[in-house]
């Protein structure tokens, strides 16, 4: 194998530092290579960042914003992986080398490569998530039951709590680990890309628990990590020494504060207007998920749920929960009187409404930019519920952030919130009844500071290093001696690649940036 690239989603280089003396493959690739920081993309969301690692390109040139998002004309869009996209892997199957592509989130449908692509979550029940498609009953056979995640989990509402939770993480981790090895033996690819979900499933439920020490799940973080680490092991070995070795994550995450219901706060400030009484439609799955988790055992709604036609088992899904959200906003706001909806999750994702805004300014060509001023004064004024101190705000706007094809979907502006080395969780949901809530969704939530390492035959000793999540499929392009000539919004490493060359892997609208962040050094 020529490069091994591991995924590990979530993983925080700050809990890495920590726990490093328990952690020596990591360990390991850091001190024989390079590593450190990972800035990650806006938004720091598994997709599209997966997707903008894989291509080197900001979300704006491969049209690609999230899981589930409201696209500029007020439709429910959903993004995904496509061979137009031109990620690596596409790069190095059509340069005649055999790739495998194995459990990257938001890779469904799969499409063929000269190799194999096995889809990473959200994938529908009995649909087809293998190229070739031979492939699923062969590695369902050879792991008892093959298992793309775990559905319809959260360890507070479900049956058993935490304590049943943790053993179904560990199934699908055994079970992605023990495919993974069977993939690389049946194909024994070149190329060989793939990801790990544990630690992200354990962050957003026990992150709380870990200044507890007295409650039984105080070293639940560590453990995870710890085994994700031993897994890394397991996979380098039998790779061989001849591979490169990369692993990262896509972003990392943080404790989560509070919750802030945001458009409560533009409907309370006159920037949105609802149409009367607000209307979820589809409460009822909400409610009849709930009551599943609590009567039936995780096992069996996995069994359920792997049997049940998508049309019923996706309505059961946190996404479908998502989507139902962004659905009701859509429905219920009054778009004739609106300025401006925000969707949320790790950030706040603010959208213009145009066509008001111009009306109500008279025409005015600034009328847009106006009404993200008045936000953004908005949201430097918000306050810690619990402490009282002002929050801290991260504000990234449309035209610095997001520069290709695709940048008319984009939002107007980003926002992140923190409060102290807390973040707060941003909840859409439209008609809420107060702007705060102490009890969060999660534990934890996703920040721009992920993680990277890199060793093997091809990358010097360079030992510390920040990058930019974009500058990474550049420098595999390099490592591999595949000359292209695209427009990458990163950069080559070329310092820690042992051999150089004069190839052009990076010529971006934000090639510059790129390299300025990853010198200058990741931020929260």
């Amino acid at each position: 194998m020529r490069a091994l690239v591991i995924g590990i989603d979530s993983a925080s280089p700050f809990l890495i530092t920590k726990w490093m003396d328990d952690l020596p493959n990591l360990a390991s690739i850091f001190s024989t290579g390079a590593g450190g920081v990972l800035q990650s993309i806006v938004p720091p969301e598994s997709v599209p960042a997966w997707q903008c690692f894989a291509t080197g390109k900001n979300p704006a040139k491969i049209g690609n914003y999230g899981f589930s998002y409201i696209s500029k004309d007020l439709q429910l869009k959903h993004g995904k992986t496509t061979a137009e996209m031109g990620c690596f892997w596409d790069i190095c199957s059509r340069e005649g080398m055999k790739v495998g592509v194995f459990n990257v989130p938001g890779t469904f449908p799969p499409y063929p490569l000269n190799g194999f692509m096995i889809s990473g979550f959200p994938v529908p029940t009995r649909k087809v998530w293998a190229f070739p498609e031979t492939l699923m009953k062969r590695l369902d056979k050879a792991v008892n039951g093959y298992d793309i995640d775990v559905p319809l989990t959260k360890p507070t509402e479900m049956k058993g709590g935490e304590k049943s939770y943790l053993p179904m993480v560990e199934r699908l981790h055994r079970k992605t680990l023990d495919a993974a090895k069977y993939l690389i033996g049946w194909y024994r690819p070149d190329v060989f890309m793939m990801t790990f979900q544990g630690i992200d499933l354990v962050h957003h439920d026990f992150w709380r628990y870990m200044g507890e020490p007295a409650s039984p799940y105080s070293n639940v973080l560590h453990d995870w990590y710890v085994r994700m680490d031993e897994a890394v092991g397991e996979l380098r070995a039998l790779a061989g020494p001849g591979a490169n070795l990369l692993v990262m994550s896509d972003h990392g995450s943080a404790p989560v504060s509070s919750a802030l219901f945001i458009n409560r706060l533009l409907e309370d400030n006159g920037l949105l207007r609802v149409k009367g009484p607000v209307k979820h439609k589809g409460d009822i799955y909400t409610r009849l998920r709930r009551f599943i988790l609590k009567n039936l055992p995780p096992g069996t709604i996995t069994s359920i749920y792997k049997i049940t036609p998508n049309f019923v088992a996706h309505r059961l899904t946190a996404s479908a929960a998502i989507e139902r959200t962004l659905t009701g906003l859509i429905e219920n706001v009054d778009w004739n009187n609106t300025l401006a909806f925000s969707t949320g999750g790790h950030q706040c994702h603010f959208y213009v409404n145009e066509t008001v805004a111009r009306r109500l300014a008279n025409g005015s060509s600034s009328a847009t930019s106006d009404v993200v001023r008045k936000i953004c004064d908005l949201m430097s004024q918000l306050v810690d519920p619990r402490t009282g101190e002002k929050l801290r705000p991260i504000f990234h706007f449309k035209e610095e952030t997001f520069k290709g094809p695709f940048q008319d979907e984009a939002p107007d502006l980003c926002v992140e919130l923190f409060s102290g080395n807390e973040k707060v969780q941003i909840n859409p949901r439209i008609g809420a009844e107060k702007l705060w809530s102490s009890s969060p969704h999660f534990s934890s939530i996703h920040t721009r500071d992920g993680f990277w390492g890199m060793a093997g035959p091809g990358i010097r000793r360079v030992g510390r290093m920040n990058a930019y999540l974009l500058d990474l499929a550049p420098t595999l392009l390099a490592l591999l001696g595949i000359r292209v000539s695209t427009d990458f919004d990163g950069v080559a490493l070329r310092e820690i690649l042992a051999e150089d060359s004069e190839q052009d892997v990076g010529a971006g609208d934000v090639q510059r940036e790129a390299l300025a962040s990853r010198l200058a050094g990741p931020k929260n």
